[in-house]
């Protein structure tokens, strides 16, 4: 095999090679699922934390106000039972009591606007979450399907590797270095095939004289309009 076929061999296999990747790539993307199954996932979570907190925030405030509600009722039966006496304190221990009130009214208050909050809360985690199980339920069914395919791109993709260094093998060291060149520079396409008087590459027209140096073989010929090296069966 002359020497540009040679690069042009290696070519297709990069090109292959590269598109296997990429392939393995967005499989392996879609390992945990698809990025809208992923975004429900996450919504649910949201949803089901915002809940957690919100009930967390009626029961701390249930707590507290039965806990006021014990100290009242001390209170008002110390301010009854005729055990203090004293004006000042009769009505510090009034001001007192008149103030837990209010605040076990405001913890009320807040108890009930949480519980409403999470009655909210709940339908949507409901809603979301059914829909959740509705696209797991389809991913399911594609998860086998993408876990084949990966499999099967991962042994071409080793195959392909194992093609590659043959094939460079066989190419001379000064050759397979402007090769890398190019291909790093050009989007990776270092060789393009001519067809008729086109290059492959960038589709331009080849002047006729390079094109007979290309057929004629006479070393590595560069397309005059992107630069890649060309190659003629």
């Amino acid at each position: 095999m002359n020497p540009i076929a040679a690069l042009y061999r290696l070519q297709e296999i990069d090109t292959t090679w590269d598109k296997i990747r990429r392939r393995i790539l967005q499989l392996q993307k879609f390992s945990g699922g698809s990025p809208e199954l992923v975004r429900a996932r996450e919504r649910v979570q949201a949803v089901d934390a915002e809940l957690q907190k919100t009930r967390k925030e009626q029961q701390d405030a249930e707590m507290e106000s039965a806990s006021l509600s014990e100290r009242i009722i001390e209170s008002d039966k110390l301010l009854m039972g005729g055990q203090v006496r004293s004006p000042k304190e009769l009505e510090a221990l009034q001001s007192n009591l008149e103030s837990m009130r209010r605040h076990k009214g405001g913890l009320d208050d807040r108890s009930v606007e949480a519980m409403v909050k999470a009655d909210e809360i709940a339908r949507r985690l409901a809603e979301q979450s059914k829909e959740l199980n509705s696209q797991e339920s389809e991913w399911q069914a594609k998860e086998q399907a993408i876990e084949e395919e990966l499999v099967k791109r991962k042994k071409e993709y080793l195959y392909l590797k194992t093609l590659r260094e043959q094939a460079i093998a066989t190419i001379e060291g000064k050759l397979l270095e402007q090769y890398e060149y190019l291909r790093g520079r050009k989007n990776g396409v270092a060789v393009a095939k001519l067809d008729n008087d086109t290059c492959t590459a960038c589709h331009m027209q080849v002047p006729v004289g390079v094109i007979a140096h290309v057929r004629q073989g006479d070393g590595l010929v560069s397309c005059t309009a992107c630069g890649r090296i060309l190659f003629a069966e």
